[in-house]
């Protein structure tokens, strides 16, 4: 059946939908409506009413929302003064205090396909480890999409994913190969990608970096914004450093959990266990 949204615009779904949920429904646009509106296909329902009502009655479709929701956006080196930023300043001071019997641990929560991560391996692989042949980094990437996980895999990425990257890195570690780029299997290898569900499972502990952009802190509000939060500030070491996009903020209710230390670039450093 086609829904018919006349009976209920997406901007009333969404309304009724999000806040008993923790979600913020201002956040959600044209992009996750079509999402939305394949899943009402896929059911067989009748529209926005219709769908809202099975989300009250089924449980496991409510937790499934925020995924269909989210708007993916993922770039090479987005927002690149931020990655200018961990060159030269929070990477090295980082490994120069780090026990070289243990790699730094980097953690990136909702990788999409994989385009964060992989700037990550790229930095570290032509900007740190020349500098600090003996140390280690261990990176990995986390979403709750299979089908992301598995182009993340596959490492193969359109022209416009990679403008803000930087030309002498495209040339080194990409193939240019069917109208898109290869990325090389040395830096695909840097890069454990795992199947993750934010809300159910829990984050690896004891991480030294976590990057969480544009996902917790964009889209959830409330008691499960809290909750997440302190999911995060967990899996942090006493002292490691959250990132989140610079058009994100934690809040101050957040503070006592995660306190900024950049506040133009959004980075965060656990207090919670220090």
């Amino acid at each position: 059946m086609i829904p018919d949204s006349r009976e209920m615009i997406f901007d009333e779904f969404l309304k009724r939908a999000c806040p008993p949920r923790g979600l913020d429904w201002r956040k959600y646009r044209r992009a996750s409506r079509r999402n939305v509106l394949s899943r009402i296909y896929q059911l067989g329902l009748g529209g926005f009413s219709e769908y809202a009502d099975y989300i009250d009655a089924n449980p496991l479709e409510a937790a499934f929302l925020p995924n269909l929701l989210r708007v993916t956006v993922s770039r090479f080196f987005r927002e690149t003064k931020l990655w200018d930023h961990l060159v030269a300043d929070i990477l090295p001071a980082m490994v120069a205090e780090h026990s070289a019997s243990r790699p730094l641990q980097v953690l990136h929560i909702g990788c999409c396909n994989g385009e964060e991560p992989y700037s990550m391996a790229l930095l570290w692989k032509n900007e740190i480890e020349p500098v600090f042949p003996g140390a280690g980094i261990s990176i990995t990437a986390l979403d709750i999409d299979r089908s992301c996980l598995d182009r993340a895999r596959e490492g193969w990425y359109q022209r416009k994913t990679l403008r803000e990257a930087p030309g002498d890195l495209l040339r080194k570690w990409f193939k240019p190969e069917e109208d898109g780029y290869r990325l090389h299997d040395e830096i695909r290898r840097m890069v454990n990608f795992r199947q993750f569900d934010l809300l159910k499972d829990d984050l690896p502990r004891e991480q030294d970096i976590v990057f969480c952009r544009y996902l917790v802190f964009t889209y959830f509000q409330g008691r499960r914004r809290r909750e997440l939060a302190e999911s995060i500030a967990r899996s942090l070491r006493p002292g490691g450093l959250l990132v989140l996009g610079q058009k994100e903020s934690i809040g101050p209710q957040k503070e006592d959990l995660l306190t900024p230390v950049h506040q133009t670039l959004k980075i965060y450093c656990n207090v919670s266990q220090a």
